[in-house]
């Protein structure tokens, strides 16, 4: 492999590199490590492309800083650097690449796109918030503030805002998505008074998390890439999904971060959206000794995307849609020899496969069409026939997932999300989300994040008291299982073969398991504690451990240790249950 030193092409450390750093891509696209000095480095959106980004905005065109295509065989060290963005645009962007690794830098913007406010006084119907003019440049108009993203772009609160405990850091209990804020009026000295239903568990001196901008580029995408390492990269902030990584084939995260940069006087936001985001990938997704805090969504969300059938052309050709519209338009959704199913969006069952000869893309972004290599048996045609009844899933698009050794501190909503018919390990992990820790997701009904789970295996975890503190959507135990079925059937589950063990649980009479159609369930070896955090506060849960339309399921030799007063188990429409 060769070595090049940036240096001495003229890429040093306080310049815009952008430019200068592509053209020496283009003149080594193969077999290069590109070795920086050690420094602060600039990045700009000097790019452009039309990228179809998964569970992001649809935008025509993306702005690009480091851009690598077609290349192989590339090292990028930066040898413990801090780059610097500016605005709207995607940091680093991967397309078509076979064995790359991007790592030692620090990723940041000195115009942070998540801003923060310090609570000085609570009213019943308003909450005065400081926000640092310094650290979070913005502007008050027409009842509404404004940050200064960098290149003359100012964007406005999202109107849902998460509020942080200022001693403990984590999302302050039962406060999860319940404040929205409908105006704002300037009191001096920095000091705004947001109107809004304000909760009771607000307390003077507590963060909230002031999300603005679109959710519009990821930090690092990688879209058709082959083994790709990220290792040891910090993101102090980010503009919208952290990783997105779709449609690639094994990816490896070590010693990723996401993290508020309290230097720069942010005190617990660390990105606008997801962490890693793994759409439709294959192969193996490792992600180990990373860390998370202060995320606006999900540490992580691994799973593929379900369309619906539109029309049935003939017994070979089927038109589909894109349900959710940001995840459409995709260019490599399917290809000639991968296999498909079908699935009955009522129960969520699967009523057959079949191998892509083609996919066609419409003109727009909705719609495409799939031919096949042979005709489809009637039980698929004729569920296909009544509009959009029928969903299809890609089975080659779908990853083993390996998580281990990582910290998932409190963030809005879950810690990981999880939706892949691939082998699922997940261990050695502490958890502190504010939503469910683990959620197995799944579904055609509604965020059209696919993946009927076959093998998940969950040990050697810790869940902290600050797991499942608000209930979020999916919000139904600290660990999940709870795909969206509008009709279950208790006989014909959806996910299948979870096994959860030797985990430690520590609980404020929260519910630590809750299975919705599923099959052969085991919830053995584990140690369950009565935190005294809180009161039994959840709104569904009569049991420590719930069983939902599910079938085979066994609960033994786990430990409770203090006085519970949730029931240990509930069970609903489920057979073949034992509970020890």
């Amino acid at each position: 492999m060769n070595r090049i030193d940036c240096a001495s092409f003229g890429i040093l450390p306080g310049r815009d590199i952008t430019r200068d750093l592509y053209a020496l891509f283009c003149a080594h696209p193969k077999d290069t490590q590109f070795v920086f000095d050690r420094g602060e480095y600039f990045v700009s959106p000097q790019f452009s492309y039309d990228y179809r980004l998964s569970n992001t905005d649809v935008l025509p065109q993306r702005k690009l800083g480091i851009w690598l295509r077609n290349m192989e065989n590339i090292v990028l060290d930066f040898a413990g650097s801090t780059l610097y963005f500016e605005g709207q645009m995607q940091p680093f962007t991967l397309d078509h690449c076979k064995n790359v690794t991007v790592k030692n830098c620090a990723v940041d913007w000195k115009k942070p796109l998540v801003a923060e406010g310090i609570v000085r006084s609570i009213g019943a119907d308003f909450v005065d918030l400081y926000v640092d003019p310094v650290a979070f440049l913005h502007k008050l108009q027409d009842g509404k503030l404004y940050f200064d993203s960098g290149n003359n772009e100012w964007s406005s609160l999202v109107q849902s805002s998460i509020q942080f405990d200022c001693n403990t850091r984590t999302v302050r209990r039962d406060t999860g998505d319940r404040f929205r804020f409908s105006s704002a009026e300037a009191l001096g000295d920095s000091v705004y008074r947001m109107r809004g239903k304000i909760n009771d568990n607000s307390a003077v001196g507590n963060i909230f998390a002031l999300r603005h901008n679109a959710r519009q580029h990821a930090g690092v995408f990688c879209e058709k890439c082959e083994n790709v390492l990220l290792e040891d990269i910090t993101f102090y902030s980010c503009g919208g999904l952290g990783c997105l990584v779709q449609f690639c084939e094994n990816l490896t995260c070590r010693r990723v971060h996401f993290l508020p940069n309290r230097a720069a006087g942010r005190f617990v936001t660390g990105g606008r959206d997801d962490g890693m985001h793994l759409t439709c990938n294959k192969g193996t997704v490792t992600v180990e000794e990373c860390s998370f805090l202060g995320l606006m969504d999900d540490p992580i969300n691994v799973h593929g995307c379900c369309v619906t059938v539109a029309e049935v052309i003939n017994a070979r050709t089927l038109r589909c849609k894109y349900e959710h519209p940001q995840a459409c338009g995709f260019r490599y959704w399917a290809e000639a020899g991968d296999q498909v199913s079908f699935i009955e969006r009522r129960h969520m069952s699967s009523v057959g496969t079949a191998t892509v000869a083609a996919y066609t893309l419409s003109d727009t972004y909705q719609y495409f069409t799939l031919t096949f290599d042979s005709d489809l048996p009637a039980a698929i045609l004729d569920v296909g026939r009544d509009s959009q009844a029928l969903a299809v899933d890609n089975l080659t698009h779908t990853a083993a997932f390996v998580c281990r050794n990582n910290r998932f501190g409190s963030c809005r909503a879950r810690g990981i999300l999880v939706s892949t018919p691939k082998p699922v390990r997940i261990s050695g992990n502490l958890f502190a989300s504010s939503g469910a820790a683990i959620l197995v997701a799944g579904d055609s009904n509604y965020w059209f994040e696919s993946g009927e789970c076959h093998d998940v295996e969950i040990w050697d975890n810790v869940f902290t008291d600050a797991c499942l503190t608000s209930t979020y959507q999916f919000g139904e135990g600290v660990i999940s299982v709870c795909p969206v079925v509008p009709e279950p059937l208790t006989d014909r589950p959806f996910h299948k073969n979870i096994r959860v063990h030797h985990n430690t649980f520590d609980t404020a009479d929260t519910p630590v398991l809750y299975a919705f159609s599923a099959a052969n369930i085991t919830f053995e070896h584990n140690r369950i504690y009565r935190s005294p955090a809180a009161e039994p506060w959840h709104p569904k849960a009569k049991g420590l451990i719930r069983f939902d339309h599910c079938l085979q399921g066994t609960v033994r030799d786990n430990l409770f240790v203090g006085p519970f007063s949730t029931e240990r188990y509930e069970a609903c429409a489920s057979k073949d249950l034992t509970l020890e």
